[in-house]
């Protein structure tokens, strides 16, 4: 079983220039994300906030649909969420985000129950929950040590966003802390510096975009290839990716297989819209891996 703790947030799709299409409709949040994925290849808890409106119950009723324990979500009285992810005519997205005193960044480490925490095999958090407020840092942080404390894997994101102003000290001492971490190329250097990124933990997965991903596991260097894809959205491939590549790992797969298969998740994911809403189910991916 993997907690997740962080936000989930409502998305809606635009195509630039688009005035008069009617939005698309779909479904976000790092952390949300990871749970989803999860939830389709094993079993997922979320812990984090949405708001009582009717944005927070279409969240809650999209995520109980794809397989995640809610339980421990609760209903703020704050607005939920949102991003718009923007469609390019040259390609490519441009996201937005409405979060700024949301019922996301409202967590706080007493949402963090006991129950949540209890038989859980890895708790996953990222860098935008450490980012979006203080007492979500503080959730994030108290879950990793009392998860810890109870025998589970941790497990972190970096998922650097800039337009956050995040601590990248913090950032780094996070992904220290953890028994795997997820990093981008691209922030692979900025919070790591130009070191070996396999001497900050004991397992890494560097992601590469369409280039696939590497993983730095017990002394050793995987690294798989993405399989060919009209990629139309890639928002919330790295999120499928670590989901399933968790989900593998602490049921005992080697590293090369564990990656094979996230891989495979993450580029299964940008074949449409939407962020959760794109992520392939485990028959989909199984027969992917065996073609």
């Amino acid at each position: 079983m993997i907690g997740t703790v962080g936000e989930g947030l409502y998305e809606l799709g635009v195509d630039e220039g688009a005035v008069f299409a009617q939005p698309r409709r779909g479904y976000g949040g790092d952390a949300a994300n990871t749970a989803v994925m999860a939830a389709r290849v094993g079993g997922a808890r979320l812990c984090g906030r949405v708001g009582g409106d009717a944005l927070g119950r279409l969240l809650l009723e999209f995520w109980r649909r794809a397989g995640v324990d809610t339980r421990f979500v609760v209903t703020d009285e704050a607005p939920t969420g949102i991003y718009v992810n923007e469609r390019l005519r040259a390609g490519g997205c441009r996201f937005h985000y409405h979060r700024r005193g949301s019922a996301g960044s409202r967590l706080s480490a007493d949402d963090v129950s006991d129950d949540f925490l209890d038989g859980l095999d890895a708790l996953h958090y990222t860098g935008i929950t450490l980012a979006i407020s203080t007492s979500a840092a503080e959730a994030a942080r108290s879950a990793a040590r009392r998860a810890r404390d109870r025998g589970a894997l941790v497990s972190f994101a970096v998922n650097h966003r800039p337009a956050l102003q995040p601590d990248v000290r913090a950032l780094a001492d996070a992904a220290n802390d953890a028994d795997v971490v997820f990093v981008s190329s691209e922030e692979s250097e900025l919070v790591f510096g130009a070191g070996a990124p396999s001497a900050v933990s004991r397992e890494l997965v560097l992601t590469l975009g369409a280039d696939g991903a590497v993983a730095f596991a017990d002394g050793e260097e995987v690294r798989i290839a993405a399989p060919p894809v009209e990629s139309v959205d890639a928002s919330g491939a790295g999120d499928a990716l670590a989901a399933v590549y968790l989900a593998e790992r602490i049921a005992g797969v080697p590293v090369e297989r564990a990656l094979t298969r996230a891989v495979a998740a993450a580029t299964l994911s940008c074949r449409a819209f939407g962020a959760a809403l794109s992520y392939p189910d485990a028959a989909e991916l199984d027969s992917t891996v065996a073609s």
